[in-house]
């Protein structure tokens, strides 16, 4: 792409959290990006600007990070398989306890939302630390 002056382009800035899919879990994801960034193309826009991602606080704030490396876990895409330790058991068991209908409507519940995730994740972790083999350990 070359960028410059004489070749103007437009694009659009998103904020990660607000790219909601019809399976999100109470927030936008990377897996939502991936599906916008597809959708900016096909429309002919020529760039994605997104807030920053890295890992927020207690406000939640994308400008108030507590990491300058750490990617938001909540804006992760979790789903059976993603990551490969996620089972689609450990997965529905994860949902199973939570009102995920509720979740999606309306505002991002961020309490919530991380508490899922961050369980989900710790059970990914627990089959990787399990099963994986020295290699991929």
């Amino acid at each position: 792409m070359n960028l410059s002056p004489e070749n103007r382009i437009a694009g659009i800035l998103a904020p990660v959290f607000a790219l909601r899919g019809e399976d999100d879990l109470g927030i936008g994801d990377v897996g939502a990006l991936r599906e916008f960034i597809d959708w900016v193309a096909e429309v002919g826009f020529k760039l994605v600007q997104l807030l920053p991602i890295n890992e927020t606080g207690a406000d939640n704030s994308a400008y108030n990070a507590i990491s300058a490396m750490a990617i938001e876990p909540a804006t992760l895409h979790l789903a059976p398989n993603s990551p490969q330790d996620l089972t689609r058991e450990d997965f529905d068991t994860s949902l199973s306890d939570v009102d995920v209908p509720s979740l999606r409507l309306g505002g991002v519940k961020y309490r919530q939302v991380k508490q899922l995730k961050r369980h989900i994740l710790e059970k990914a972790f627990a089959n990787f630390a399990t099963n994986a083999d020295e290699q991929r350990q």
